[in-house]
């Protein structure tokens, strides 16, 4: 089962690649940055919620959302800033560059996360290795932004 979710989390990082030039693309055809952010989320939007009445799971719980912790509600503005920043970097700095940036981003704060347990998160130690396999993507990332500087 760890191998599928594997691929599947490869497949949605091929398609999360695909994101920035696609709201790039949009914001040229919808007056810019914001209108196109705004036309990613309303359709986001719809999607799901027709999903989630097709399927029967329903609409969230508007208790829910007044009970849960206010730093939850970080994680839409979060998606809110990475879809304006993909919008606005990727046509400066090409898609590679700035997916291995935010991978080694994630990475970077993933580690942290684990080791203190974060967010309510199963505590996992950092380790050398896990140091080491972040420095190697850290090195991959100023290899693939520094191939167009010379």
């Amino acid at each position: 089962m760890q191998a599928v979710l594997v691929l599947f989390a490869l497949a949605g990082g091929a398609l999360l690649a695909a994101q920035g030039p696609i709201f790039s693309q949009s914001a040229t055809y919808l007056g810019g940055p914001l209108q196109a952010a705004l036309f990613a989320f309303a359709v986001a939007l719809a999607a799901l919620s027709v999903l989630s009445v097709l399927t029967g799971i329903g609409l969230p719980r508007v208790s829910g959302m007044v009970a849960m912790p206010r730093w939850i509600w970080a994680g839409g503005l979060i998606g809110m800033a990475m879809v304006l920043l993909s919008i606005h970097a990727i046509p400066k700095i090409g898609v590679a560059t700035f997916v291995a940036a935010v991978v080694c981003g994630q990475l970077a704060a993933a580690l942290a996360y684990d080791h203190f347990g974060a967010f309510g998160m199963e505590l996992r130690r950092l380790s050398l290795r896990d140091l080491l396999g972040a420095a190697l993507l850290l090195g991959g990332l100023f290899l693939i932004a520094g191939r167009h500087r010379g």
